[in-house]
């Protein structure tokens, strides 16, 4: 069975595979972690360090599903009026405009 670790060594092992030089699947057989449950914690402790702005942080962020529309090619001799918005995360929205 596998040892419970707390958040510290899980952060310290996540330091230790970094410096190693070491994949993550050669580093985990080597210490004798699973693979999943390492990247489960190295995506936890960086979700906790940087985590990606809640829906009501800013009016930019991922759209909903409800929200997609299909693109499509313009009719050749017609000039397409398009809008895209694209949220990259982290407050950050790439607007293109044409028109």
């Amino acid at each position: 069975m596998t040892p419970r670790r707390s958040k510290t060594q899980w952060q310290q092992l996540i330091v230790e595979q970094a410096a190693s030089g070491q994949s993550q699947k050669a580093f985990c057989e080597q210490v004798g972690i699973p693979l999943a449950t390492f990247g489960y914690w190295k995506r936890k402790l960086q979700d906790e360090v940087h985590p990606e702005p809640s829906r009501s942080d800013s009016r930019t962020d991922s759209a909903s599903l409800s929200d997609w529309i299909e693109l499509s090619h313009p009719v050749p001799d017609e000039r397409p009026a398009w809008q895209i918005e694209l949220a990259l995360g982290h407050g950050l929205c790439l607007r293109l405009r044409r028109g």
